[in-house]
């Protein structure tokens, strides 16, 4: 439910050619639905609960003290797990996703590790201090120093890396790395258009709204794009769609006449049907951006930046078909020139459904991330062989 979905989908396709025991971290409730399908593609589940931690009021320095004080004795259990079940039942790997649980491996050599390495949480977290003050800044110092210890700990840890594209490998690993790549995939059956009767100069972003560059983006959008739009289209108007909306972001979209926001709704599919264009104005990221991929399944054109553009970019060099600006000139700019050019929409919405299609698949990243644990298992072989 709330989950990645990255794990979500090669749990879900790996398990119809490997067997295969979940160790997770549950973070809230999990509805009985999804403990229920979660169970048709592993052989276990053992989740270790911290529900508790968080539902806690961390407010104050002491009980922020507290509250990381009992996550790493969360993880100790975890690690505790770990080992009790790999002594107890025969395995072939460990596939690790999740820096935040880094410390579960940290002396774990009983089996070969493959680790989903994903994204460039530095990367994203140094870009963040940027735009902070100067309290907050110093606190995204120290995070991002204490991200890069992990890491660096993980690159040390297995050599059997992948990375969702190849930014954030280069942001790691440096340019000459030839560590995996495995894009994050998308169900194009269901992120495809049921009608197509978009609204006149709507625009569209879409996220879950207390993520923090999705905040900062629909701030950016609403107070500093929007404003020199309306210079050249009075009747603009943008839909924020997304769970989670910060009291900030609700108040100032208060503001704005022109501005809508959702929080939850059923289906994310009903709301982009209606737009015109898909703005994605985030100023820092990592990772692969899901809404652009839905974006592009559901046939909307789309403007970004160059950030975001570059994690899109394919192994062979490939370019999404989206125009990027950097700074509210240039986001108003292409806009204007999409909502004015009927044409220019389609061949971008097209190419947008298309560029989905040859990149976006679950079942072929779910291959390679296969091949990628079945390299750390013959590796592991082979220097035991060496070792006797």
């Amino acid at each position: 439910m709330r989950g990645s979905n990255r794990a979500y989908y090669f749990i879900k396709e790996l398990s119809q050619r490997n067997e295969i025991t979940l160790l997770t971290l549950s973070r809230s409730e999990i509805p009985a639905e999804s403990l229920q399908e979660m169970k048709s593609y592993t052989d276990q589940i053992i989740t270790v609960d911290m529900n508790r931690i968080h539902s806690q009021n961390s407010k104050s320095f002491n009980r922020r003290l507290k509250r990381a004080w009992q996550e790493q004795v969360t993880l100790g259990q975890m690690r505790n797990v770990l080992f009790q079940l790999v002594q107890k039942n025969t395995y072939d790997v460990v596939l690790f996703h999740g820096k935040s649980a880094a410390s579960v491996i940290e002396h774990f050599n009983l089996l070969p590790i493959a680790i989903d390495f994903c994204d460039a949480t530095s990367m994203r977290i140094r870009a963040e201090a940027d735009y902070a003050d100067f309290p907050k800044k110093f606190l995204m110092i120290l995070r991002y120093w204490q991200m890069r210890r992990i890491e660096k700990f993980l690159i040390n840890k297995s050599p059997h890396l992948a990375f969702i594209s190849c930014r954030d490998r280069e942001a790691v690993l440096g340019p000459t790395s030839d560590a995996e790549v495995i894009p994050n995939g998308i169900d194009l059956y269901y992120w495809q258009r049921r009608s197509n009767q978009p609204q006149p100069n709507r625009l569209i972003f879409t996220g879950v709204m207390d993520y923090r560059p999705n905040e900062d983006a629909a701030l950016y959008l609403i107070t500093e794009i929007l404003p020199r739009l309306r210079q050249s289209i009075p009747d603009v108007e943008i839909y924020i769609v997304g769970r989670d909306p910060t009291p900030k972001l609700c108040k100032m979209s208060q503001l704005y006449p022109q501005v809508t926001v959702t929080g939850f709704v059923q289906d994310m599919r009903d709301y982009l049907e209606q737009a015109t264009v898909f703005v994605a104005p985030l100023r820092y990221a990592s990772g692969m951006q899901n809404k652009i991929q839905e974006a592009f399944a559901m046939s909307i054109p789309v403007v970004t930046t160059p950030i975001v553009a570059a994690g899109m970019v394919t192994t062979n060099g490939e370019k999404p078909p989206l125009y990027v600006a950097n700074g509210v000139s240039e986001f108003n700019d292409r806009i204007v020139k999409l909502l004015g050019d009927v044409k220019e929409r389609a061949r971008r919405s097209q190419a947008g459904r298309c560029f989905a299609e040859a990149n976006f698949v679950w079942s072929r990243s779910a291959e390679k991330l296969e091949k990628l644990c079945r390299r750390a298992i013959l590796s592991w072989s082979a220097n035991r062989l060496a070792d006797k």
